[in-house]
């Protein structure tokens, strides 16, 4: 498993920022980042662009915990 880091821009906005996702291939990523950035985003799947593909990050068994949830 592999972290796919991508760019992306909310046209309605013009705002850009970076987005990755866990997955086995950079298929399977690119088919599931838009939905992922319109939720984070709370926009529609119309109001993103997804960019280019920036980087692929080994996915390591890290897990994070933030403070609320302890």
């Amino acid at each position: 498993m592999n972290r796919y880091l991508f760019q992306y821009e909310v046209l309605s906005l013009k705002k850009e920022g970076e987005f990755s996702v866990v997955a086995q291939s950079e298929e399977e990523a690119a088919s599931q980042i838009l939905e992922r950035v319109a939720d984070i985003e709370f926009t529609d799947e119309d109001d993103v662009k997804i960019g280019k593909l920036i980087k692929v990050i080994e996915a390591k068994d890290h897990y994070y915990e933030c403070e609320g949830c302890t």
